[in-house]
Order: structure tokens, then C-alpha cells, then sequence
């Protein structure tokens, strides 16, 4: 997660927000609620100790009537010293605080403990006169707990700030997100849902200006594939005319020059058609059942290898599977075509296998290998290992590019391994 946008300014701001909340309620603390808490035990020890005192110099017949009246407005109990106390261990620093102030007053130490049975009553004893009073209060008689307002604040407080700040960060890297994933489906060949052009301002002004491109895009290819369909048939006429005019010459012709004019005829026709193979791009294929076996077996007898050429099949049976037949075929055409022509007539492999839900179809030659530096360049159009364009050492340039597009567009991956000397081994994974 926090390798994505979201991730990161979340955590950013997250952290941030959460430092400062933390810093602000340990200022407060410090400064306004420490002193407060200081106060109020402070008061309350003062009380106690006027109790005490006030109740040793009292007559015995209005003792009674004073601890009723301290019971009734002031919630402070006499104990008759039968009472039993438990250990004085406090997690609240208030009552840290009233022994620190009791003791000073008192100039002894003096303890707080909490009644056993009943932990929300402390009682604390008081000598006055050489005589020991006990005096008892509950416990939300101290006032305000620092310890649960601290952590109450810092809980609400921390889980309105992630909420907040995830919100705050979704809203903005939302529209990123789908920019990104429109400009995924481009890159794929694909044509992406325009994307909303609202927000703030600069959100607003990419996604429309995103849109704009993206129409462009297409109006581009669909232009390309209108023009190029048009080269190609105003080329494949004169053509036809030149291969018929061809054939009717006489028979005193050199028969080397009419050889050469009918390659030279047949390498223009290849060139157009692979060119339309690949700007066309296959749009209207439907996902059909395709057997591995058979396909591989029918394309070999399409391409028509030599019969001293040697093609290797993995016998793992009639595999059989649904996906872009017609897309499928193109490309394991043009990589078995490739795997013969350039194998130096050396032995071809093939071989395929099922991976969980991916099928890895594997084509092995034994020719002389790509050198490393060409190895990501031979997917681009026209690009060849070999400069001339003799049909006989390089072909088009088209057939890779053609395969690498038609991956890219149906979400399936392609990966070379080739070693100079050694041969050359391509995998797609559908």
C-alpha cells in the first residue's frame, strides 16, 4: 500500500496529524490539565485536613452533626478505624498528589488506600493532637483522571484524524488512480471511459485535457487503419497489373529478371499485408475453445517447413482451452515462422504448460541467438538484426512487432531468453 500514491500521503499526513495531535495534548496536559489536577487535589487535601482538625476541636456532642454535614456536601466519610485497607498502589496521579500536599501540611508521610471490598472508596488517616482521624472519599471526589482524559483524547482524537486524512487523500488521489488506469488502457490499445471533469481546478483541467488527448489517440488510429486500407489497395492494383504483365512475357524473356521482378512483386505484397496485420489490431475477436495441439499442428502445415526440418511437439495430449483464437494463431504463426527461418535448420521445440490459470506456450530454436543490446528493439516495427530488406535473411521487421502488439492489447506477457551462438527461446503467457 504504501507504494501507491494513496499509501504514501496517507501515511504522510496520517503521521503528521497524529505528531501534532500528540504534542498539543502533551502541551495541554502540562501546562492546563496538570496544573488543574494539581489544584483540585490541592483543595481536596486542604479539606480533609480542615475536617480533622475542625472535628478534634469540636465538642463530642456536635461531632456526630459535623460528619453528617461533611457527608452530605462535602462526600467525605469518617471511618471508625475497622475498616480494611488494601496496598496503596494508584495508576490516577491525583492521588499522588494529595499525599504530596497532605505530608507537607502534615509534615509526616501519609498515606492513601483504597478500602478493600470496595476500591472505589480511599481512606487516608490524619494525626491531629496525637489523635488519628480517618477520613474516607470516593474516587470520583478527586476531580478530573489525567491518565483517561489523555488516552480518551488521544483515541478520539487519532481516529478522527486517519479518518479524516484517508478521506481527504481518497478524494484527491482518486482522479489519479483513474488517470492512471485510463492511461494503462491506452497504452494497451484499448479505448478508456472518459474520465469525470470535475474537482478541484487542476483535477478538473487534466482529466479534460487527458480526455482531449485520448480522443485524439483514437481518431489518430482509426485514421491510420482508414489511410493505410487505402495505400493498400491502390497499391495492390498496379501490383496485380505488374505480376499479370509479368506472366504474359514472352518466353525470350531472361528468366533470371523475371524471377527477380516476381520476389521483388511477392516482398511488396508481404510488406502490406503484415503493415495492415499490424494497425488493424484485431478488435472483433471473440473468445472461442481452442485445442493447443491442433493449432500448433495446423500452423506448421501453413507455414510448410522444409521436409528435413526438424519440429519438436511436447506430447502432453489434447490441451484445450478458451481465449482470442484468431489473436492466438497470429502470434504463435509468426514466432514459429520466426523459430524456423532463423534456427539455421537446426532442430525447433515446442512446448506448452498450465499454471495455475495461466497457459505458457514456449518456441525454442537453435540458431545463432540475439545479441543482448538488440533483444528489447526487435518488437519495434521494422526493426531487423540484418539491415537489407532481403526477404531471404531479414524479412519485414513486422512479424515481432505484430506479436508484441496483439499481447499487449489482449493483457497477456511475453518473455526472450537468447544467448549469441546458442539459439533463442520466446514464452508468452496467456
Amino acid at each position: 500500500m504504501t507504494k501507491t500514491l494513496f499509501g504514501r500521503t496517507s501515511l504522510i499526513i496520517t503521521s503528521t496529524m497524529l505528531i501534532f495531535l500528540l504534542a498539543t495534548i502533551a502541551i495541554a496536559g502540562y501546562f492546563i490539565i496538570l496544573p488543574v489536577g494539581k489544584r483540585n487535589a490541592d483543595d481536596l487535601a486542604s479539606l480533609i485536613l480542615l475536617s480533622a482538625k475542625t472535628y478534634v476541636e469540636l465538642p463530642l456532642e456536635t461531632r456526630q452533626d459535623f460528619i453528617d454535614e461533611l457527608s452530605k456536601n462535602h462526600q467525605l466519610y469518617w471511618g471508625n478505624g475497622a475498616e480494611q485497607l488494601a496496598e496503596h498502589t494508584h495508576l490516577k496521579p491525583h492521588f499522588s498528589f494529595m499525599e504530596e500536599s497532605l505530608s507537607s501540611r502534615l509534615g509526616s508521610n501519609v498515606d492513601i488506600s483504597p478500602e478493600v471490598g470496595n476500591l472505589d472508596r480511599h481512606w487516608v488517616d490524619i494525626k491531629i493532637a496525637e489523635k488519628t482521624v480517618r477520613i474516607g472519599f470516593d474516587q470520583q471526589r478527586i476531580g478530573v483522571a489525567l491518565p483517561y482524559v489523555a488516552f480518551y483524547l488521544v483515541a478520539i482524537l487519532s481516529i478522527m484524524a486517519i479518518f479524516s486524512s484517508l478521506l481527504l487523500v481518497r478524494k484527491i488521489t482518486r482522479p489519479v488512480q483513474n488517470l492512471s488506469q485510463a492511461a494503462t488502457i491506452i497504452g494497451a490499445g484499448g479505448v478508456p471511459k472518459p474520465l469525470l471533469e470535475e474537482g478541484p481546478k487542476e483535477l478538473a483541467e487534466t482529466a479534460r485535457a487527458f480526455n482531449k488527448m485520448s480522443t485524439d489517440v483514437q481518431n489518430l488510429l482509426e485514421n491510420r487503419t482508414v489511410l493505410l486500407g487505402g495505400i493498400s489497395h491502390d497499391l495492390r492494383t498496379p501490383l496485380t497489373r505488374m505480376r499479370m504483365a509479368l506472366e504474359m512475357l514472352p518466353d525470350s524473356v531472361d528468366t533470371e529478371l523475371s524471377s527477380e521482378m516476381a520476389e521483388a512483386i511477392d516482398n511488396m505484397e508481404l510488406i502490406i499485408r503484415e503493415y495492415m496485420q499490424l494497425t488493424k489490431g484485431l478488435e472483433d475477436e471473440n473468445i472461442e475453445p481452442v485445442n493447443i495441439n491442433t493449432l500448433i499442428s495446423a500452423i506448421i502445415k501453413e507455414i510448410k517447413p522444409d521436409k528435413s526440418q526438424i519440429i519438436n511437439l511436447a506430447d502432453d495430449g489434447d490441451y484445450q482451452f478458451e481465449t482470442y483464437a484468431v489473436a492466438l494463431h497470429r502470434v504463435l504463426f509468426n514466432l514459429i515462422d520466426n523459430a524456423i527461418s532463423y534456427g539455421n535448420k537446426n532442430p525447433v521445440s515446442i512446448s506448452w504448460e498450465q499454471q495455475d490459470d495461466t497457459l505458457k506456450i514456449t518456441i525454442s530454436d537453435q540458431g545463432s541467438g540475439i545479441p543482448e543490446q538488440h533483444q528489447e528493439k526487435i518488437f519495434r516495427p521494422f526493426y531487423r538484426l540484418e539491415s537489407s530488406r532481403n526477404r531471404a535473411s531479414g524479412g519485414t521487421g513486422l512479424g515481432l512487432a505484430i506479436v508484441d502488439q496483439i499481447i499487449t492489447q489482449r493483457g497477456w506477457e511475453i518473455s526472450l531468453s537468447s544467448t549469441q551462438g546458442s539459439g533463442t527461446s520466446i514464452t508468452i503467457s496467456i
